[in-house]
Order: structure tokens, then sequence, then C-alpha cells
């Protein structure tokens, strides 16, 4: 099962022991409208400030320019009702800013130009500034029009991809439309300009109904995204264990033409041209990792509980990761993790250096792409991964320390991957860096990318 599926319908049933954290530094901070909260139903006002630094604020125009800005780490926390993002300075190792929202989901989406958070609660997405990525600049509401009879109350968007400035593709996982939105416009809450429909690639044996988009990636040299469907059967997640059951489905990866708007087929067996995938279970939130020199997208799945009768909770199998080969359709698994706790997030830099992190118990690893095993353990484990470009993983841990929860911002230099993990490699650059630790980390990203 998901780890935000599974922290909603247990984490967040009570909630967690925390106390007030102070910054880093001085910092801004960005305060959505407190308007209401995802179990009430209502949608909170957030949006452009119109005056967010003693001056008129300039709107976007095609795409961001984070020239100049420093490499900051966006940290989530997702609280009860509330969630945060804290934008870390790598260099100065003290907090820049902060955005506060509505909604006990949501994460950073910095896959192009310009930094994105998906308010995952509220069905908002936000452009924030390229140079102060805690201050939004337009939201859009993808809440639309299609929520099936019984279906979830809200779409939960997940990602935002931009392969030209001018359009923005939101993947929603509680909807079967992709929403497509005019990221060159100054909106407050504006509506999506059009959908692009998935449901004709619904398999059988899906009882939710959902094909479930987790992920996208653009390869720009091909102008097409290519979206990550996880094709499971939700309705096998209950109580007592809340075990995702194994399917017939199959996860799948399709393509979109970025000229055209349209689904295009990539040859594959699954429905629409789709390539199926071995394993099951994409995480959701998680990228896919497109590695440029070998053609190919990497796919991190949770995997899934084999049925012992009668819808009882199996074995764990087809947790993995596996790549796509973009030029021939050919799907291999590169390393099996059945043995690892629910996958927390990944992050690859190259085709020798990668890592990856797992909950239930927390740990994390460095990952060398061409070997089938996992490498060296990173000590203390991080909650999500990221990398700076220069040499390090860099991310968040939160733990309990005295009856109190901790936020430690993390770095470990991938040298430490042949051998020379100890504690002491694991360098602690900065603490606490949100207004309340009570939650659980959504996510993290560096801006700008390295």
């Amino acid at each position: 099962m998901n780890h935000r599926m599974l922290a909603a319908a247990l984490v967040l049933s009570a909630p967690v022991a925390g106390f007030f954290a102070s910054g880093c530094g001085d910092d801004e901070e960005f305060r959505a409208a407190d308007a209401g909260t995802f179990e009430g139903g209502t949608v909170l006002e957030a949006g452009p400030s119109p005056d967010r630094d003693g001056g008129d604020a300039a709107p976007p125009s095609k795409c961001g320019n984070a020239a100049g800005a420093p490499q900051r780490l966006l940290l989530t926390m997702n609280n009860t009702t509330t969630s945060e993002v804290a934008a870390f300075n790598l260099a100065d190792k003290k907090v820049d800013g902060r955005f506060l929202f509505g909604g006990r989901l949501g994460q950073t989406s910095s896959l192009g130009s310009d930094p994105y958070v998906v308010e995952q609660a509220n069905d908002l997405v936000a452009r924030m500034d390229a140079k102060k990525p805690w201050e939004p600049l337009a939201t859009w509401s993808v809440v639309g029009d299609d929520k099936s009879d019984g279906g979830d109350p809200n779409a939960q968007p997940i990602a935002v991809v931009v392969p030209d400035c001018d359009k923005g593709y939101v993947l929603r996982f509680n909807r079967n439309k992709i929403a497509v939105i005019d990221t060159n416009k100054v909106a407050d809450a504006g509506a999506a300009e059009s959908y692009i429909d998935l449901s004709s690639l619904l398999q059988p044996g899906d009882g939710d109904g959902l094909v479930d988009m987790t992920s996208a990636y653009y390869v720009a040299s091909k102008k097409r995204i290519y979206v990550l469907l996880g094709n499971y059967d939700r309705t096998t997640v209950a109580p007592p264990d809340y075990a995702l059951i194994c399917k017939s489905t199959k996860a799948s990866i399709v393509a979109i033409d970025t000229t055209t708007g349209q689904l295009v087929s990539l040859g594959g067996t699954a429905p629409g041209g789709g390539i199926a995938l071995e394993n099951y279970n994409p995480v959701v939130g998680t990228p896919m990792a497109y590695d440029a020199a070998r053609d190919r997208l990497l796919v991190f799945q949770g995997g899934c509980n084999t049925d012992a009768g009668g819808g009882a909770a199996g074995p764990m199998t087809k947790r993995a990761v596996e790549e796509v080969d973009l030029a021939t359709g050919q799907v291999k698994t590169l390393v099996h993790l059945d043995d690892k706790g629910f996958p927390g997030s990944f992050v690859f830099v190259d085709g020798n250096r990668a890592a990856l992190s797992f909950f239930f118990p927390n740990q994390a690893f460095f990952w060398d792409p061409s070997q089938t095993t996992l490498g060296a353990e990173i000590p203390g484990a991080l909650d999500y991964v990221a990398h700076d470009g220069k040499g390090n993983i860099v991310g968040g841990r939160r733990s309990t320390v005295d009856g109190g929860a901790v936020v430690d911002i993390l770095s470990v230099p991938f040298t430490s991957a042949d051998g020379g993990v100890d504690a002491a490699t694991v360098q602690t650059l900065g603490q606490n860096p949100f207004t309340t630790n009570s939650g659980f980390l959504g996510g993290a990203e560096v801006w700008p990318r390295p």
C-alpha cells in the first residue's frame, strides 16, 4: 500500500506527539488563508499575494528564472489539518522561507523550470517563485467535475509536468483525467483549460474504476510526457491489515505527444499501447527517473501481498525497481526488494549512483543501478532523499527524541557507498525547519534542480 494512503488511513487517525520548533534563522513565511479543512470538504483560499514584498509582483511569464538563487532543499511536512514547505538553504544552512497551506496532504513538484506545490487535500496547484520558492505566483483548482458516484471527494493532484512553460499537465490520483492548466496566466484558484481523459485505459479486474496516475516525466528530445499508471485495485485495502492484494492488472507507462496533446501508442500490450510493467504498486508522488544515457525510465514499485485466501494477506511480492527501455519497449527488473520496508523515495543521479529510502522499518541505501543488489546502508536512514549535484545525498529524517518530534536535515557523500559508511559520514546540516513537527515528512526536492 502507498505510504501516503497508509498515513491517511492509519497515522493521521490520531495526532502524533510533537512540539513547536523555531526556525533555523531569519526567514520569510507565506501562509495560505485558513478557510477550512480537508475533513470539512472546504477548498482553502490560496493564491498569489498582491503585495508579497512591499511592491507589485511580476506575473508569471513563460519560464521562471532561478538564475542566482541559492540551492535549497524543499522539505514538506504534512500535519493533521495543515501542511508546510520549508526552503532550507544548503549553503547558509538556514531556512529562507516557508509556505503554509491547509490540508494534511501535499508536496512540491519541481520537474521543470519552475517549482510547484500540489495541495493534494485541497485540489490546488501553486506555481512558486523560481527565486523564492515559498512565495506563490498563481494557483489553479483542479477539482474538476468528473467525480464518479461514490468516488473520493478530492481529486488529489500529485505531480505537475510543464514541458513548454505555457502548459502544465497535472496528474490527479483520484481521477482518470489529466488537468491541463495555462501556467502563463496569473490565476487565483483558476480553472483548468482542458482535460485529457485516460478512462479508456482502465484494465479489466480493476475494481476501483481508477487508472491510478502516480508520476510522469517529460523527455524533451521525444516531445513526450511518459505517465506511470498504477492500475491497482484499491478495493482490496481494508481493515484489519490494510494490505494491497495482488491482482491481475499491470502497472503501465503511457505517453502524451506534447505537440498534439494526445495519447500515443508505445506499441505495448497494455491498453492504449502502453508498456506493461513486471511489478506492482508504483509509489505515488515519487517521480520516475529518466536515464538519458541509456534512454530508459526507472520505476520504484511498492509491491503487493499475495492472496492467502478469502482476501487475507499473504507474503509480499513484486516490490522492486525496474527499467523500461524506451527504444525497444523492453522491461526488466533491476533489483528485487521484497525483504525491505515500504518504499519512501528514490533519487537517481546517473547509471552508477542512486539512493532509496524505505518505511516500516525506516532504512535508506545507496544503490548502483548497474547492480542487482543494494549498496551500503545509510546509518540512521532518511525519510526522503534528493541529491545536490555535488556528490551528496541530502534529505530529511523525522524521529522522536525524549518524547518530542525532531526533524534533521542530513547530507551523506556518495563516496561513502564504497564501504566507508558510518555515523561519522552523515552530516547534520540543520534541525527543525518547520513551525511544527507533529506530522510526517511528505517529500524532499532540491531547487534549483542540479
